[in-house]
């Protein structure tokens, strides 16, 4: 009865199921915030913003396989970002909704701040995949269905990719395939059309993340900061993705205030560890004991 209660207290004051945390070897030993409130060596989000403190975010990620990450160069997007009929994410949507896949898990498809420098084509775009950890590039309106073919309606990989093989895929056309750049990324919900929360915190986040990353030494290829639209839970900003391990681990954190920079960056980045009192959810496959999914190891 005693254990019962404390799970019920843990679940409404915020901490939610401890059963959906990972295996206790993945987890960070440090205290996530020894700053004092207010801070004053941190700048403070706007006092306006209704961020939710008490509801529990562990356990808040809707489940979902593969992540697409689609670079745009801007920050913020229409509400939905289907919704653009001269985007990307719009034709992979339509091919989506129209395939007769048989898939078991969900894909993420977010717009992002990333500027497509390795597309030669004029219209082409650049998009990075997880768990895949590849970036696809030259990636055209016209050519969604390819791209969902080759990389998407596929097994979720159990090793590396193998990207000798898939440019010689028959409808890889002027696509072309290279490991991720990025050691590791964060990414960070700036979707201010979508709620505010967001696209407020984000760039305030974003800063001191940078500034962090920069006094440990690591540059944009160790961690790339990266800006993307609506990933669910407005109402937890700061929302952070950390995609480490080469891409095969997505840990996402919530409530994530500047104070906490340091430690996301030491313990997740540089260490691979996962920060509980944040923790939101992950990537299927990232831990051994994420219900009825197998970890990737690589």
């Amino acid at each position: 009865m005693v254990s019962f209660m404390k799970k019920k207290l843990g679940e409404l004051t915020g901490m939610g199921d401890p059963s959906l945390l990972p295996p206790p070897e993945y987890l960070s030993e440090e205290d996530c915030l020894n700053c004092s409130e207010p801070c004053p060596d941190h700048k403070e989000y706007p006092s306006y913003l209704n961020i939710e403190k008490d509801f529990p975010i562990l356990g808040s990620v809707k489940p979902y396989g593969r992540h697409i990450i689609i670079a745009t160069g801007s920050s913020d997007w229409p509400k939905h970002i289907e919704s653009d009929k001269d985007s990307f994410a719009s034709s992979l949507y339509q091919v989506e909704c129209n395939s007769r896949s048989q898939q078991s898990w969900k894909n993420l498809v977010t717009n992002s701040n990333m500027v497509s420098t390795y597309s030669t084509l004029p219209d082409g775009y650049d998009i990075l995949l997880y768990p895949d950890n590849i970036l696809i590039s030259n990636v055209t309106q016209d050519k969604a269905q390819d791209f969902y073919d080759i990389f998407i309606n596929t097994p979720l990989p159990t090793s590396p990719i193998n990207i000798e093989k898939m440019m010689k895929h028959e409808k890889i056309g002027d696509m072309k395939v290279q490991k991720s750049p990025y050691k590791s990324t964060l990414l960070l919900c700036s979707h201010k059309k979508r709620d505010k929360r967001c696209g407020v915190t984000a760039p305030i986040l974003a800063q001191e993340l940078d500034h962090v990353l920069r006094e440990k030494g690591l540059d944009e290829y160790d961690a790339a900061i990266i800006m993307v639209s609506h990933i669910g839970g407005h109402k937890f900003a700061g929302n952070v993705i950390c995609y480490i391990n080469e891409g095969s681990k997505g840990v996402w954190y919530g409530r994530v205030k500047t104070c906490h920079a340091a430690a996301i960056v030491e313990e997740t980045i540089m260490k691979g560890k996962v920060i509980k009192d944040l923790y939101r959810g992950a990537m299927d496959n990232s831990f051994e004991n994420q219900q009825k999914r197998s970890v990737l190891k690589w």
